[in-house]
């Protein structure tokens, strides 16, 4: 992570998404920070230290189970808040949240300011809605199907044009499984004569 000393980008970022429209506060002190793929954006300071706007790139949640692995749960690639569940109190969650490329993140140091957020009527209105949407959006990607299979049969029907899949990290991460198990799968698959391969990490349905 590193952050950026271009005012002019962040004053940029800030009106594009209307971030200071989120809140009745004035003068917060938001600053541009920048992390590369792989970084992880949850850990690298004090847990719930400040909140973050993800004005570019994109980012996968991962589960983090009591073993230490983890599996992919949420794929967001659009103007997101993080750190909403942790401001309302939820320090230790079991989640990792890493960047599958470039992310810009417009942050808000917490210190100085959260008491006033917490009577900011605006912001907390916003707070719920964040965390709303991420619950309805893990619910609804669990919920629909009841085995990979069946999850993975409908992406390839609706998502991949003429029904080919081209690249099987992409898909893994859509489908919020690891390559192990969608490669378990696309052999499967194959064999049963379901699915053709027809080129590195491309499947056809037949």
């Amino acid at each position: 992570m590193k952050e950026i000393n271009d005012p002019t980008l962040l004053r940029r970022y800030i009106e594009q998404h209307q971030i200071e429209k989120i809140f009745d506060t004035k003068q917060l002190s938001f600053r541009l920070c920048q992390y590369e793929r792989g970084e992880i954006l949850n850990y690298i300071r004090e847990t719930g230290s400040c909140l973050q706007f993800i004005v570019s790139g994109a980012v996968q949640i991962y589960a983090v189970r009591n073993d230490g692995s983890r599996y992919p749960l949420c794929y967001l690639d659009a103007f997101t808040l993080l750190g909403d569940m942790e401001f309302c109190g939820e320090n230790e969650l079991p989640f990792l949240v890493e960047a599958v490329k470039k992310v810009h993140c417009v942050e808000l140091p917490l210190f100085g300011c959260r008491n006033a957020l917490l009577n900011d009527n605006r912001f907390l209105r916003y707070l719920l809605r964040s965390v709303a949407h991420k619950l309805a959006m893990v619910s609804q990607e669990n919920a629909v199907y009841s085995t990979l299979e069946e999850k993975f049969l409908h992406y390839l029907q609706q998502d991949c044009q003429g029904g080919l899949m081209c690249g099987v990290e992409h898909a893994a991460i859509h489908l919020h499984c690891s390559r192990r198990q969608l490669h378990r799968l696309l052999r499967s698959l194959t064999e049963r004569k379901m699915i053709e391969k027809v080129g590195k990490g491309s499947y056809r349905m037949l």
